[in-house]
């Protein structure tokens, strides 16, 4: 639904700034600690390029960001509000228009920015200099009220999900086993 109105409002307009004029662009880092698998002291994901590729025990970023790769897979695009540690081969962007940067972000073709011979790469410079179409601040408050209210919902839904999954996960072997009972 937020492509819809994306494409809808915008999507036939000509460009007339650039990706960098509503984001900051940064590479990650190398996390201090990295563990295959969450535990009560490393449950902060570890973000690559195209999803969690482990765990650390501190966040490098707990605000929303964009997560996008840097080296290797390019075109996903990962959205984070909560603690996390994006790696050293994935490019971090912080918008105050996070709707607008991320659906821009979607409509990417990352294949023709690839510099690397041997290994895909991206550089911060070349997503900053995607030419976009920048609205004005009334379309802009517009799309990042409607569209914010629609994503927060999904992402709302994402977590319970996660939530849900572990839920399952801790008590299935238990049922199996007879430990609980559901006639209990």
């Amino acid at each position: 639904m937020a492509k819809a109105i994306f494409y809808e409002k915008f999507g036939n307009q000509v460009p007339n700034g650039l990706l960098g004029d509503l984001a900051s662009v940064s590479s990650g880092k190398r996390p201090p600690i990295k563990v295959s698998e969450r535990t009560a002291t490393e449950d902060i994901p570890i973000l690559g390029a195209a999803s969690i590729m482990g765990y650390t025990s501190k966040s490098l970023y707990s605000e929303k960001i964009l997560v996008t790769g840097r080296v290797g897979t390019h075109g996903i695009i990962q959205r984070y509000n909560r603690p996390c540690w994006p790696s050293d081969n994935a490019l971090v962007l912080k918008s105050d228009d996070y709707e607008l940067v991320y659906q821009n972000l979607l409509s990417i073709d990352f294949s023709s920015m690839n510099r690397g011979s041997t290994q895909p790469l991206i550089t911060q410079t070349d997503l900053k200099n995607v030419a976009i179409y920048i609205p004005t601040q009334i379309e802009l408050s517009d799309f990042e009220d409607t569209v914010g209210t629609i994503m927060q919902q999904y992402e709302s839904n994402i977590v319970e999900n996660e939530s849900l999954v572990q839920l399952r996960d801790s008590l299935l072997p238990k049922l199996m086993s007879g430990e609980i009972s559901v006639t209990d």
